[in-house]
């Protein structure tokens, strides 16, 4: 009876331990933490995130240092506004688990888009909102009589999200340079309207139209910063 007893208590604690193996927590491992200082900054403006991960942000302090908690392990970006006019992108590896010391970031002239609405017809466009991908830069309130001011943003290409009530929501790609404004024309359509509606409203294949029928729109060479 002893015997039994004792394998009985041998056996449940093996089981046990593979419990405690199988439920290791390696949450820590998943993310790290970044470090830097930016050389120029304003207060009220400066703000570092991460590409694609928005909600992953801080300020900085009277420095300009800022530290970011919980980014995602693995190759990143870090999306840097400094001033109304400067900022920056910075690649980087996360290992899990530990920390990333950048080195000191100096902002360059930052760019903007310039979002245009456009649509067919009687219809008109209100309370629209637009967002770059991945960043914290956003717009709203604004229709097809009033464009939209998407900025700053570093050099580089962007994707941008576009919504108004009443019209199916549409994105546009494209890219801004250093100190320099890109213009977005973009076409909206209004929704439940069939693929031959989409195609009388926004145009089909060539030409010179300035949105495509999968809703995408795409800035004209001649509306170029």
């Amino acid at each position: 009876m002893r015997r039994q007893c004792l394998f009985l208590t041998l056996s449940s604690l093996g089981l046990l331990g593979l419990g405690a193996c199988g439920s290791l927590d390696n949450e820590p491992f998943r993310a790290g933490t970044v470090r830097g200082r930016l050389t120029e900054f304003d207060p009220a403006v400066a703000l570092v995130s991460v590409v694609g991960a928005p909600g992953v942000r801080s300020g900085v302090d009277a420095q300009g240092r800022f530290t970011l908690e919980d980014v995602p392990a693995g190759p990143a970006e870090l999306f840097i506004l400094a001033t109304a006019d400067k900022a920056e992108r910075v690649t980087l590896t996360v290992q899990g688990g530990q920390s990333v010391d950048v080195p000191d970031v100096s902002p360059r002239a930052a760019g903007t888009f310039f979002v245009k609405l456009h649509v067919r017809g009687s219809r008109k466009v209100t309370d629209a909102k637009a967002s770059v991908d991945g960043t914290p830069i956003e717009a709203s309130g604004f229709d097809d009589k009033d464009p939209a001011r998407l900025g700053p943003l570093p050099e580089g290409c962007y994707g941008v999200s576009i919504s108004a009530p009443g019209f199916s929501s549409t994105s546009a790609q494209d890219c801004v340079d250093e100190g320099k404004q890109t213009v977005l024309n973009v076409e909206l359509v209004p929704e439940g309207s069939s693929g031959e509606e989409r195609c009388a409203l926004a145009g089909c294949g060539g030409g010179d139209s300035h949105s495509a029928l999968d809703g995408r729109g795409v800035k004209r060479p001649e509306d170029s910063h």
